[in-house]
Formats: structure tokens, sequence, C-alpha cells
């Protein structure tokens, strides 16, 4: 009893190990697949560390917009973060090539080149210059071009459309490069712009179009599939230091079993929505996208040959 008493007295009992943290953070809500997904892997990730290992979420931007969250991964403040491909052009912009429209034919071509020459040779200059290693592709979805009176068939047809598109260089230019009267506007105000026939159509996946309920003022859904769009999940070298070879392994086969759920989820999710739009009245309208692929081949990588490394584009979009 003297023993345990002074065992008590002196803090030296049986004390809770607390569980290492991996920090994972990422700019969409709790509302995104990306965030349903980020929780199953936190949750297999405490399960299968027996609660050695627990993953803390940073959801909707709290550490920062996405250019702030990969200068924490490289500083240490964060330990795994999950991006557009923003991240791409701005430390390896000569391949920025990855974010334009209809480069990609599908995910099974964005999976093909991520794994083969092309896509380790991405990761392996983003390690060197961000100090990120981008894994596998969580997919987004298509993006598919809307309007509000008439259907967009062909090339000429695009001719004169005031479309709406985000403010960045890429998509203003290639759509240009199409034919139509680009007006940049800010995402909030896409409705409203719509509505006032400020603009005549935009272009997002459907899961966004379903959300803003652009389908109330867009008629026309055209499966343009312009932009097979994707996240990247990306870990820092902070987890070499933080974890031993076990808890990464670990770690790295949770985001692998993440990674099968989500892009499965995404393609259900797509089926999902164009039947809610279509109840709600949009009409989906299929297109020949080839003469856009070639003309897209043609025009725009001339539009960024001082910038993206030459003949990329040409070379994935023709990757099989």
């Amino acid at each position: 009893m003297a023993v345990l008493g002074a065992l008590w007295l002196c803090g030296c009992g049986p004390t809770e190990v607390k569980p290492k943290i991996l920090r994972v953070a990422y700019v969409p809500g709790p509302s995104e697949l990306l965030h349903q997904a980020s929780v199953r892997f936190a949750e297999q990730v405490k399960t299968e560390s027996n609660g050695k290992m627990a993953v803390r979420l940073y959801p909707s931007g709290q550490l920062g917009n996405e250019r702030e969250l990969i200068e924490g991964l490289k500083l240490g403040s964060v330990d795994m973060i999950v991006t557009g491909l923003a991240i791409i052009g701005w430390y390896a912009p000569q391949y920025g090539a990855f974010e334009a429209p209809f480069l990609w034919r599908d995910y099974a071509h964005v999976e093909h080149v991520w794994n083969g020459a092309i896509g380790e040779e991405v990761r392996r200059v983003m390690q060197k210059k961000s100090g990120a290693r981008l894994m596998q592709p969580w997919f987004r979805g298509p993006r598919y071009l809307t309007t509000t009176s008439r259907k967009v068939l062909t090339l000429d047809d695009l001719k004169g459309l005031k479309l709406r598109v985000p403010e960045l260089e890429i998509y203003m230019k290639s759509w240009q490069a199409f034919g139509a009267n680009v007006t940049p506007i800010p995402f909030t105000d896409i409705f409203m712009a719509l509505k006032l026939g400020v603009v005549e159509g935009q272009e997002n996946p459907l899961a966004t179009i379903y959300a803003n309920h652009l389908q109330e003022v867009q008629k026309y859904i055209m499966e343009t599939r312009h932009l097979i769009s994707f996240y990247v999940p990306s870990i820092g070298p902070n987890l070499e230091r933080r974890f031993t070879p076990e808890e990464r392994g670990l770690l790295l086969r949770a985001l692998e079993d993440t990674t099968r759920w989500h892009n499965l989820e995404v393609e259900r999710a797509e089926a999902g929505y164009r039947q809610k739009l279509e109840a709600d009245g949009a009409e989906f309208v299929a297109i020949d996208s080839e003469p856009f692929r070639e003309l897209a081949r043609e025009r725009i990588p001339q539009q960024f040959e001082k910038v993206w490394k030459p003949g990329l584009y040409k070379l994935i979009s023709e990757s099989q």
C-alpha cells in the first residue's frame, strides 16, 4: 500500500498515451464529397491504428487558401493537403496544360497519364520545387457547358456567345480561341448574371450547377465534358520525420482505400445529378466533341507556347 501511495503522490501511475496527430487541410466545406472522403480516411486510420493515430481535419479553408496550404505543407504546419491543379501552375508552370479544356478524354485517360512517364515527371518536379509529394487523383466530375436559350452543337454555335468563365487565364484564353465572347464574373454573381442576360452561358460540373440552382436560368446542358478535373492529395516532408515506416504504411493504405471510394462515389453522383437536373427541366444535349478537340490542339498550345513544355498538350491528348 505504501508503494501504491508513493506512486500516486509522484504521479507515476499509468497514463493515457495520446495519439499521433495527422493534420489534413483543404478548402472545400463539409457538404462536399471530398470532406466525406476525408472523414472516412480519418475513421480508417483511427480504427486500424487502434487509436494510436488520429487525423485532424481542417475543411473550409480554415488554414488558408490553396497557395497558403501548400506553403504550410512545405513549412510543416500541416501534414497533408487536398487541392486542385492550380498548385502545379504555381510551382511547375511548364505543366500548366493539365488544366486545359478538351485535353482529357475521361478519367481512365487521366490515370493512364498520371501513372505513366509524364505523371512521374510532374510529381518529381513538384516534389523538388514545392516539397509536396503528389498522390493519386481524386476525381471532381467533368465540366459541362450550359446556355440559356441556344444549343451549342458546333464551333459556329459558340461564336459570339456571352460566356461566363472563372477569372483564370487558361479558361479565358481557351474559350476565346473557340470564338466565345468571354466575360469573367465572380462565382457568387453567376445566377443573377444569367438571369438578367448579362451572360448567356457558363461552364461547371453538374454538382455545382445543381447546388447553385443554375438549371433555373439555364435550359441546355451540353455534354462537352471539356475539362476532366481532379483534386490531388499531397503529403509533405514532415510526414517522414513524424511517423515511423509502419505508421506511414498504414496511412498510405488508408489513403489508397479512400481514393477508390471517393472516385467511385463521384461516378455514382454524376448519374444522380443528371437525373435531378432533368427532373427540374434541364435538357442534356449530346455533341460531337472531336472538332472541339482538334481546334483545341491547334490553338490552345499557341496561347501558352512561352510557358508550357513544348509538345506537352499534344503528347497528353494523343496518349493511349
